[in-house]
């Protein structure tokens, strides 16, 4: 049967399956027009049904026990289930089945980029490389479902707030307006209005509070329950006579500064969406990009196979990792306070191996050591909670893991250039415009030769015999050329031997890894360089919070420096070690206590709010000290949004910089360098063959 037969069949088969179709959807549309169909919808309308999102849900839920019993999964877990805790308020049943369910996106993530990566390239480099690009993405996923939902908390919290002010107007009473908000408030926080309010009828409210600090969503949801309990407990100002309340001026700042934060959040998200999957697309572009190289330019394969070749696939590596980190640093360290709380958990859980702990000792310096004041004034400026033997700990772990990759990237680059010289690209011998029966010969000439070098090196038959081996081989090959020169053709030959047995692991190369690997033992010197520049921002957002809220709680009649300080460590998590060591030094000198403050912050606008608190608890009120915030702060806000205008341009410039930053170096280094040398080698071939005209 010829080829137009079939395709008549196949075409005839076609129109009767379209035509069957059809005459089905006719008969159903038919149907659909009886009243009794219309009646059953209209009925099942009526039945309360339940939105996707709630089912699925659902569905996740009864998988949360499932889950929690796979090892690796139980860790990613029980991470997303703390990051929910503190915005659902310890509804469980909600924590648990929005846990499992960003848990199961999670690991569809990882497992449907690890099946793409089998099917979109055989390199199980490149395999491994989407692998880590899917658990890397699937962080990413994470933090921007989270990220949603604290935006979302502090949209819902503003209409809170202005819905406590309304009830407030009515009732003057704080417990009843938290209620009655509550009622009126979307569920992510009128729980959390529902919880303020308890804390206020409890028992022991100082200690239920207490522990809501623990578990509150945010700073702002912090000031709301303290602010509500010092009315509660000790009263508003007597609105009657024309007093302003203290309580409905504090819950206008508190709205304020959700605004602000929401304005700033929302600038950056928006000038920074979809940047860190832009930054990822190159990942899955360089087996595409070698493919067509290699199939219409055959010769640049040599590039890719070479030394110079791989190692510029490294530095490529190198770069995709620099930018994944920076732009995960960019997006993830604003208001992360879980990130700031955990830093240097593990490597405290390191150093209480006895062995461990014994290295580290020796190789940090002395307590008198300049090194170690250096050390130690560098994490401090950088406000890392990691201390002196951690922070070493860290520099050797980096530098012994580089150590040991630039050691297998090495002995790997030498297994690639051996396997290339043994079996190098068919298409450089086959390929151009060729006859088939020409074609053919070329191929069998291939491997011809990929046999006969591959038994010089496994015989290891000396230079001076391999010639006549290969002389001795040649006999009879009607595939090699006629009048072909033996002598030049051997040396071709030879010289594959010759380059395949000079490929070994050279002590200069030992050398090299050592010197990338002290290197990187500097590199979290220069990390906390960048760390310092990235959390002086944030310092300094948490230090506008400060001067609103010491200038709230200033209006408070009989308020101590305590607890402003008291409150500001609530407020805090990026000086809340500071803080606490002040607050425990206070007893014992309240001059020297701020002081130490001020040392340890090591941070211009605390220390000028400290001189504020030094003021206030030797010399004059509290109100006094604070009396000229109120008149200054139209002009503190504006200088609080030029500084975040400046903040948003700066990490939007740094993250479109990093996000295309991959693009263009995979085009460089991958595209463009290949070409480069193809056009130097053919440019060789040319001037050696114009050299013998």
């Amino acid at each position: 049967m010829s080829l137009q037969s079939i395709l008549l069949i196949i075409i005839l088969i076609s129109v009767g399956l379209l035509l069957a179709l059809l005459a089905v959807y006719v008969w159903v549309q038919n149907k659909l027009k009886g009243s009794q169909y219309k009646e059953q919808r209209r009925l099942k309308a009526l039945l309360p049904s339940k939105p996707k999102e709630r089912k699925w849900l659902e569905l996740a839920l009864t998988a949360y026990p499932i889950l929690d019993e796979i090892p690796f999964v139980r860790n990613v877990l029980h991470r997303m289930r703390v990051r929910l805790t503190v915005i659902h308020a310890g509804n469980d049943t909600v924590i648990r089945s929005q846990a499992a369910a960003l848990t199961i996106g999670i690991m569809a993530c990882v497992l449907l980029l690890s099946i793409v990566s089998f099917l979109w390239t055989s390199s199980w480099f490149s395999r491994m490389s989407i692998v880590l690009v899917s658990v890397y993405l699937s962080g990413v996923l994470s933090d921007i479902f989270i990220g949603r939902l604290s935006k979302q908390i502090l949209y819902d919290q503003s209409s809170m707030i202005l819905d406590i002010r309304h009830q407030y107007h009515q009732t003057h009473m704080v417990l009843v307006s938290l209620e009655n908000a509550a009622e009126r408030s979307k569920p992510l926080v009128a729980e959390h209005a529902r919880k303020i309010a308890n804390i206020l009828g409890a028992v022991d409210p100082q200690d239920e509070l207490q522990k809501y600090y623990d578990t509150a969503p945010n700073r702002y949801m912090k000031q709301l329950a303290g602010v509500s309990y010092k009315i509660g407990e000790y009263g508003d100002v007597d609105i009657h006579k024309g007093e302003k309340s203290i309580y409905l001026a504090m819950l206008g700042n508190i709205r304020e500064e959700i605004h602000l934060d929401i304005n700033r959040r929302e600038r950056i998200d928006r000038l920074l969406a979809g940047i860190v999957f832009v930054a990822v697309s190159p990942i899955f572009m360089l087996d595409p990009i070698r493919n067509w190289a290699e199939s219409m330019f055959p010769i640049v394969s040599d590039y890719y196979n070479s030394a110079w070749g791989l190692y510029s696939l490294i530095l490529l590596y190198i770069v995709f990792a620099t930018s994944f980190i920076a732009l995960r640093i960019l997006k993830g360290v604003d208001g992360d306070a879980q990130a700031v709380k955990d830093e240097g958990k593990w490597l405290n859980r390191l150093l209480k191996i006895k062995g461990i702990k014994q290295l580290v000792g020796r190789i940090t310096p002395a307590e008198h050591d300049a090194l170690h004041l250096k050390a130690l004034n560098r994490l401090k400026e950088a406000n890392s909670s990691l201390t002196i033997h951690a922070y070493y700990l860290q520099k050797i772990i980096v530098s012994v893991v580089a150590f040991l990759v630039i050691i297998v990237f090495q002995v790997s680059i030498h297994q690639t250039i051996k396997h290339n010289v043994l079996e190098p690209n068919i298409a450089i011998t086959t390929g151009g415009n060729q006859p088939e029966s020409q074609r053919l010969l070329s191929e069998e000439r291939y491997r011809f030769e990929n046999s006969l070098v591959g038994e010089l090196v496994a015989k290891d038959i000396p230079p001076d015999e391999a010639s006549a081996y290969i002389y001795k081989n040649l006999q009879n090959k009607n595939y090699l050329p006629e009048g072909l020169d033996e002598a030049k053709y051997a040396a071709g030959l030879m010289e594959r031997v010759e380059a395949y047995k000079s490929e070994y692991y050279k002590w200069y190369e030992l050398i090299i890894a050592f010197c990338i690997a002290l290197a990187f033992f500097y590199s979290p010197d220069v990390y906390m360089v960048i760390q310092k520049q990235i959390r002086k921002w944030e310092m300094q957002n948490e230090v506008d919070g400060f001067n609103t809220l010491s200038m709230m709680l200033s209006n408070f009649p009989n308020i101590s420096v305590y607890e402003i300080i008291e409150w500001l460590h609530r407020y805090s998590y990026i000086f809340e070690r500071q803080l606490l060591r002040c607050m425990l030094d206070y007893e014992a000198g309240a001059w020297g206590a701020i002081e130490q403050l001020k040392d340890d912050a090591r941070f211009v606008p605390l220390e000028r709010l400290a001189d504020r608190l030094q003021v206030a608890a030797d010399l004059i009120p509290v109100k006094e000290a604070f009396d000229d915030m109120e008149a200054e702060r139209a002009f503190a806000m504006d200088q609080r949004k030029e500084h975040y205008e400046k903040t948003i341009s700066t990490k939007s410039t740094l993250g479109k910089m990093f996000g295309f930053l991959p693009i263009q170096a995979t085009f460089a280094l991958y595209l463009l360098l290949p070409f480069a040398y193809m056009a130097f080698q053919q440019l060789s071939d040319l001037t050696i063959l114009t050299s013998k005209m």
